[in-house]
């Protein structure tokens, strides 16, 4: 008897619960605000291609005669950016600063009593062609074949090198004529090495999947202090006081040195849209050089607004066809600001390329 109790105990709590579960359904639908909705959001549709310094217009239309569109405010970031007593506004996209996906909200008071809140994504694009760049070789020093290079840099003329792969990845300094390791550490066994930069006499140096970067006095190598992304970790370099960060996507980090917390984020989109497998970076003369993951190419970018301004043609650079050792992908590019040398080499390459850039 009591089995029997159990058994239509549990089934009235069943039949409790879905009643329960249609009722709030039922009830999310009928407080929906899109069913009460009054007005409908025209322009922009979501993801619309807007091409950078273009106009982005706004617009709403009522749903019936009775309702009377008063104003609009445009937020961005939790900053009001326009505002319109109309149903209709224009902003200018350079307010967004940057290319890529923008997020905004926009609040529209209808009548005298009521207001809906709208989210639309702007999507901008690049309108300019990036310059195609090619180079000229100047000099070709040795490189050790057995670096997985992840990272190059320049330092108050010394010369440093991040290597991958678990069991293989290290920091090392290198000199530049002989390709003669100076100084060397091993990092753990469970980690991949990738990009690094010097910023204030210290080296910071990225891991790949363990959103964990390693900070090292720059004359011991002495491991001084550690910190964490929330990505994975490809390039790292310096710009304006802050170590800005790849993670393979198009997406670029500006983190502080010394909190390490998040200043802001930039995507980085050329004609075509964003670029991806963006990889080692490195800060030279206001603009940066990416190594495009998988491509025989450098990309130049705008830091502050994404832009692909040129792209450095580097196929044919290394002669692989009577090459019989092992080799991989393009990887490394370092600016020599005291020689004003610029620098490329690939992954176990034997050889570092001096470049110079011509149009």
């Amino acid at each position: 008897m009591e089995m029997i109790w159990q058994k239509n105990y549990k089934l009235l709590f069943l039949i409790f619960f879905l009643v329960s579960c249609f009722n709030e359904k039922k009830n999310n639908i009928k407080n929906s605000p899109r069913i009460k909705s009054l007005v409908n959001l025209i322009k922009p549709k979501s993801n619309d291609i807007i091409y950078y310094s273009d106009s982005i217009d706004i617009e709403f239309v009522p749903k019936n005669n009775s309702s009377i569109i008063k104003k609009l405010y445009v937020i961005y970031k939790n900053d009001t950016i326009a505002y319109f007593e109309n149903k209709i506004g224009r902003i200018s996209s350079s307010i967004f600063k940057s290319v890529g996906k923008h997020r905004i909200k926009i609040i529209c008071h209808i009548n005298n009593d009521k207001e809906e809140t709208y989210y639309s994504s702007i999507n901008l694009f690049p309108n300019n062609n990036p310059n195609i760049l090619k180079y000229k070789i100047k000099n070709i020093y040795p490189h050790d074949t057995d670096a997985y290079t992840q990272g190059l840099t320049f330092y108050e003329n010394r010369f440093f090198e991040s290597t991958g792969r678990r069991g293989f990845s290290s920091l090392k300094e290198v000199e530049l004529k002989s390709g003669k390791t100076i100084k060397k550490i091993d990092l753990d066994n469970k980690y991949f090495g990738e990009g690094i930069t010097v910023f204030d006499d210290k080296i910071y140096q990225l891991t790949w999947e363990s959103n964990l970067g390693f900070v090292y006095d720059k004359n011991s190598f002495k491991k001084i202090d550690q910190f964490t992304y929330n990505h994975e970790g490809w390039g790292i370099t310096t710009y304006d006081n802050k170590l800005i960060i790849s993670d393979g996507t198009e997406n670029i980090f500006f983190i502080d040195p010394i909190s390490y917390k998040l200043i802001k984020k930039i995507q980085v989109y050329n004609k075509n849209g964003p670029v991806k497998q963006i990889n080692e970076l490195e800060s030279i003369n206001g603009k940066i050089f990416a190594n495009i993951y998988g491509k025989e190419e450098i990309i130049i970018f705008d830091p502050e607004t994404g832009i692909v301004e040129s792209v450095l043609d580097l196929n044919g650079i290394f002669n692989k066809k009577n090459y019989n050792k092992k080799f991989d992908v393009l990887n490394g590019v370092a600016y020599n600001s005291i020689t004003n040398q610029l620098f490329v080499t690939g992954k176990l390459w034997p050889s570092l390329f001096e470049i110079e850039i011509i149009n």
